[in-house]
């Protein structure tokens, strides 16, 4: 059975300023085989894993006007262990001059092994924090997406900004990464000791790595790198950039 919850706010005006906000929370089991969706707007999302049992929503709305604050909605549905959150945005203002305000930044505590089938957001920051396990897949339209330590297949996508893939460290699991940007940069910090299969491509940049100097420069502006580095079980990283650079860069600690 599925089920809607509206949640609950609570409206403050930020002090010395004329943002208003709206505070929202909610909490709602989830088992650790689970799966998760977001759907934002304009602000940032922040996912971090946990080894907990549960979502730990926590919803910070933003606007110039109590209008426009009241138009966002945060709405859940959950059914047959899929938690699924959509943001509704404001109606879009008709008039030059007209409000235009209206963002809202999610920080979310999710069981660690949870799948995320997908995460969106039109533009902003988005990061994705220790997740393993299930794939998890992410896009945003304008911005800087970040995962951190995800221990786990990943797929991201970027329309124009930047990607960042990070690793302190490594464990004894291959997972499979492929992130896209469109318009602009993407990177990725790997230890030094990493074992893995890379395949950089930048359609009109450049490509860099720590790890080998090995470039291969086609017509058109291509740049490659297609090798594997290390011994041992072997993770695989696919990078793709149309108009900008690539960089895979050594971590050590």
């Amino acid at each position: 059975m599925a089920s809607v919850l509206a949640l609950c706010t609570f409206a403050s005006p930020a002090v010395g300023s004329e943002v208003l906000e709206d505070i929202v929370e909610r909490t709602i089991p989830l088992g650790p085989a689970g799966t998760f969706a977001l759907h934002g707007i304009d602000g940032t999302i922040q996912i971090y894993g946990t080894d907990s049992r549960e979502i730990k929503i926590v919803a910070i709305k933003k606007a110039l006007s109590s209008i426009r604050l009241k138009a966002m909605g945060i709405q859940i549905e959950t059914k047959n262990g899929l938690v699924n959150v959509n943001t509704v945005a404001p109606a879009k203002a008709r008039w030059g001059l007209s409000d235009r305000s209206g963002t809202v930044d999610y920080i979310i505590n999710v069981p660690q092994t949870a799948r995320i089938t997908a995460v969106d957001l039109p533009n902003g920051e988005l990061t994705i924090d220790g997740m393993r396990g299930a794939p998890i897949s992410a896009s945003l339209g304008n911005g800087r997406l970040t995962t951190h330590n995800c221990f786990c297949d990943q797929k991201v996508r970027v329309e124009s900004g930047g990607v960042d893939i990070v690793f302190d460290w490594l464990e004894e699991k291959s997972v499979t990464i492929d992130a896209v940007v469109n318009d602009g940069n993407a990177r990725a910090f790997i230890p030094a000791d990493a074992s893995f299969e890379v395949h950089a491509l930048a359609e009109h940049g450049r490509v860099a790595s720590d790890f080998s100097e090995i470039e291969n420069r086609k017509r058109g502006g291509v740049s490659e790198i297609n090798e594997t580095i290390g011994q041992g079980l072997f993770s695989k990283l696919t990078m793709r950039a149309v108009n900008g650079n690539i960089r895979i860069s050594e971590v050590i600690w």
